[in-house]
């Protein structure tokens, strides 16, 4: 059957109009019969695939920081000896017209002893994007000077002390050049992702898995398992965990007082608006582990950035903290 706007549709099918403001069925020809519909706030109207409609515009994030601190697409937490390279997250179930991989490699022998994560590797389609620092970009091997967009329209920008690579409504990436990196995906990569990242399935308890899609025993087993070779000259995923195992009882009670890492969980404090949403637990055992043997201060600053870029997310958090913790070197860069 033949609609006004010349599209076809089967007898009986429902379609949408052009702003989706009527849902409409075909009966037979010239039989049309619409009512009156919208789209919901956390919908918008678009052509997805050919078929115009209100589609989700859900999408969620994952974050690493500096200590080995992640947050899957779907919630869950892990840390793990985090000094090398690892596979953040990737396709895993093909689409006809979208690939990518982000790579990010952890480096803890810079001076002092600093969790950062540097360089950063991002392959989308047929471009790879290499990011060393905020203001170190090569696309495709030449180094490129921001803002930029790639010929794939692929945006490079900075946003308020955050490098941004924005690929339209799939794949957004903020990175600090630092210690925090984020990566927000859309809906449509729901349960086609894996990685350390997890899977965007809505289901926490299934993201500590494997390469091979097996659950792993341990953290350690999952470092190893999403660990890429070649990026790195050494590689040894267990010298994070002597290390932490290394910080005396005093170190960890000067670190867990009020003047450091339980800055993140005081309920008076600025992330005050958090808490309800973003569990800080983890964020403040990375604190104090890794304050152990990297500079407290930017330590601190480290932990406070990586638990307030995740808390931003939910749009409830400025970054007046910085200034007042006069952290705007080590959480800014």
């Amino acid at each position: 059957l033949l609609a006004p706007d010349g599209s076809l549709f089967q007898p009986k099918q429902l379609f949408w109009n052009g702003d989706c403001t009527r849902r409409c069925r075909c009966f037979r020809r010239n039989l049309i019969q619409c009512d009156p519909r919208h789209c919901k706030s956390d919908e918008e109207c678009a052509l997805r695939n050919g078929v115009r409609g209100c589609f989700s515009t859900r999408s969620s994030f994952c974050l690493a920081a500096g200590g080995g601190v992640f947050r899957t697409f779907d919630g869950a937490f892990l840390r793990f000896p985090a000094n090398c390279a690892f596979v953040l997250s990737t396709i895993c179930q093909k689409l006809p017209d979208f690939s990518f991989q982000l790579i990010i490699n952890f480096d803890k022998w810079s001076s002092p002893n600093l969790t950062i994560i540097s360089p950063v590797y991002f392959y989308i389609n047929e471009e790879q994007i290499l990011i060393s620092d905020r203001n170190t970009v090569r696309v495709n091997g030449s180094y490129v000077s921001i803002p930029f967009v790639t010929g794939l329209s692929t945006k490079i920008f900075s946003q308020e002390g955050f490098l941004v690579i924005d690929s339209g409504p799939d794949i957004q990436i903020r990175y600090n050049g630092f210690n925090v990196i984020k990566i927000t995906i859309g809906e449509r990569l729901q349960n086609k992702v894996c990685g350390l990242c997890g899977n965007f399935n809505g289901d926490r308890t299934d993201d500590y898995a494997t390469l091979r899609g097996k659950p792993a025993v341990s953290s350690v087993v999952l470092a190893q398992s999403w660990k890429t070779n070649g990026m790195q000259k050494s590689c040894n995923e267990l010298q994070y965990s002597q290390y932490a195992a290394s910080c005396d009882n005093v170190q960890i009670q000067e670190l867990q007082s009020d003047s450091y890492c339980l800055k993140l969980t005081d309920m008076k404090g600025f992330f005050q608006p958090c808490y309800g949403l973003l569990d800080p637990l983890p964020f403040y055992e990375s604190c104090f582990l890794d304050g152990c043997y990297n500079h407290k201060k930017v330590q601190l600053c480290g932990s406070l950035a990586a638990y307030g870029e995740a808390c931003r997310t939910f749009g409830i958090l400025g970054t007046e903290w910085i200034e007042k913790e006069n952290c705007c070197k080590g959480a800014e860069g």
